[in-house]
């Protein structure tokens, strides 16, 4: 039997690992350090002779990359209880906990970016106008003109601002916006757009996502070309990423690259590779001898590394129960095959508290456009201590295995990424890996979850939906226009489909034990279809359980929201083992 005090004490200590990413550099040498500690997001500097030196007063949504040597930086506060309308404030490294307005002219909104080039600074946001930009300069700010269909800015220069974005067919593209008349042009490359930055020179650094692989290249904005760029170490090519998924500029010029391939990314410095561990790093700047990045894989917990040439050396750690590094096994990336013969590349992440085969839970990532990867996943490790082996399947939609797989969701939200979502169970039944499986996600992993519940019933032992989707009609009707445009761009407009592919059309099928978690104040799954979700299947006689989280958003911004969902979920799914044990289903 599942032993539920330590279960819940250990979930409480893995909450509270303080989790490390790399923003920047300010003022020389002070590192810019945003970190889940404390309770929540907060932002620090980092000097190794004075320790960590916290920024800010309250707790953070976001905080912006400032330009290297800034002596403030900008962080976003959710004010809306969870509803993700952020105010901007501005701290300067001299001044510890005094945040002050970045513009009394610009109203708290849900913002997708914030470019900040010191003097200046971009905003893009969403308003009743659609997704809108703002250029702020010396305490005012003016609306620059709106972004011609779902996008943001990520860099800029005097004239111009440079965004990615979303065009109905699914492509990816980069828009240019003139700051000054609000113009803006579409510019498709060959392939579509992961990430640019504008070099110190002005020219600008663009990594494209193509059908199977990604490369670099320079776009020229007065012919709106892109020339394919070869990096002077040639280490980046031959990894062959199919992923670029960041791109800056040390203050000497030198581009640095963070590159992914096969669920892993390495740093990459004018193509040279910078010597680390296997697993994940984000955002690399450069600092002291060295560059400083963010790393974690699915066994080690988020730190900040040093990284050069020769080696690395560890800046900023957790320290890390024992009884945690034994309970995590081993971690591989396997490629399962789909009812139609696709491969769908898949993370595991074993459990040493329990032996093969043994329970297992499909883990599915949400957006549908994001990934699972070799990086630390809170999910994960939570289902790891609680005696489950973890399956997290890169269905079809997932980004970062290249456009022509990213693509293919587009139309068929609910049709053949649910086929790779299953074929994962059924991998690791047939391998010996899973006694039974259990399902579970958040977003649109909650999403797949109802559907697999509604459209599969039978196929998993239970489900845990998380914040997810259940009625596209209802949720477009209370969507931003944000929302609106994903889901047109999800269903490539086709208005039909949207009840076919909605689980709330199937409770009648629900027949496995579910678990039904959802923020209160959830502004992009609402929670208005859900309540009709559960009261359709109080009609029909359903059994579930529901856990509506007070005062939260969609996102996970402090200890107390982790715990609203994690809590309820373990619990759920520890039940379900134990009731397993004692009366086995047969298959």
């Amino acid at each position: 039997m599942t032993n539920i005090p330590r279960i819940v004490e250990e979930i409480f200590e893995l909450l509270n690992l303080d989790m490390y990413g790399v923003v920047g550099v300010l003022e020389g040498e002070k590192l810019l350090i945003s970190a889940f500690r404390e309770g929540a997001l907060n932002v620090y500097l980092y000097r190794p002779e004075e320790g960590l030196v916290k920024l800010n007063r309250e707790p953070v949504s976001f905080v912006t990359q400032p330009p290297s040597g800034s002596n403030r930086v900008i962080i976003g506060r959710d004010i809306a209880k969870g509803r993700e309308i952020d105010a901007l404030y501005t701290i300067r490294v001299d001044r510890p906990g005094v945040e002050e307005p970045l513009s009394s002219e610009l109203e708290p909104m849900r913002i997708l970016s914030v470019v900040d080039k010191s003097d200046r600074v971009a905003v893009t946001g969403v308003t009743q106008k659609g997704i809108e930009v703002f250029l702020a300069e010396d305490g005012s700010a003016r609306s620059v003109g709106t972004v011609p269909g779902m996008g943001a800015l990520v860099d800029m220069d005097k004239n111009l601002g440079y965004g990615i974005l979303f065009e109905p067919t699914g492509k990816i593209s980069l828009f240019t916006i003139d700051l000054a008349t609000g113009e803006s042009q579409t510019h498709s490359p060959p392939g579509s757009v992961a990430s640019l930055s504008v070099s110190p020179e002005g020219w600008v650094a663009v990594g494209v996502e193509r059908a199977r692989d990604a490369g670099l290249y320079r776009f020229d904005p007065s012919s709106g070309s892109f020339e394919e760029l070869h990096t002077s170490g040639g280490e980046l090519e031959r990894f062959q990423p199919t992923w670029i998924l960041f791109i800056d500029f040390d203050p000497d010029g030198r581009m640095i690259v963070t590159a992914g391939r096969n669920g892993r990314t390495r740093v990459f410095v004018d193509g040279e590779e910078l010597s680390g561990p296997p697993g994940v790093y984000g955002r690399a700047v450069r600092w002291r001898e060295g560059y400083a990045a963010s790393y974690s894989s699915l066994n080690s917990p988020s730190r900040i590394l040093l990284l050069t040439n020769n080696g690395h050396r560890v800046l900023i750690a957790a320290d890390v129960p024992e009884w945690l590094s034994q309970a995590l096994g081993e971690s591989r990336t396997v490629l399962v095959e789909s009812s139609d013969g696709e491969k769908v590349p898949t993370l595991v992440l074993e459990s040493q508290r329990v032996g093969k085969p043994g329970p297992t839970t499909v883990l599915v990532h949400g957006g549908p456009f994001a990934a699972d990867s070799d990086s630390w996943n809170i999910f994960a490790a939570a289902l790891v201590l609680a005696g489950y082996h973890v399956v997290m399947p890169n269905y079809r939609g997932s980004m970062t295995y290249g456009e022509e797989w990213r693509s293919k969701i587009l139309g068929d939200p609910c049709g053949m990424e649910l086929e790779d979502i299953v074929a994962a169970a059924d991998w690791a039944e047939k391998v010996g890996l899973a006694s039974y499986t259990a399902i579970m996600g958040y977003s649109y992993g909650g999403y797949m979850t109802m559907c697999a519940l509604t459209r599969k019933p039978g196929r998993f032992r239970a489900g845990v939906a998380g914040a997810s989707v259940v009625d596209w009609e209802e949720m477009y009707e209370l969507s931003d226009p944000l929302f609106k445009q994903f889901i047109d761009l999800l269903f490539k407009g086709n208005k039909d489909l949207w009840g076919e592919r909605s689980p709330i059309s199937y409770v009648e099928n629900l027949k496995d034990p579910l678990c039904i978690i959802h923020p209160q104040n959830d502004s992009r799954t609402p929670l208005k279809p859900v309540l009709h979700f559960m009261e359709k299947a109080l009609e029909s006689s359903k059994t579930f359980e529901a856990h509506i989280a007070p005062d939260m958003g969609h996102t996970v911004n402090t200890i107390n929201d982790a715990i609203k969902i994690l809590l309820p979920a373990i619990l759920f799914l520890a039940r379900l083992k134990d009731k397993q044990e004692e009366n086995p289903r047969t298959k």
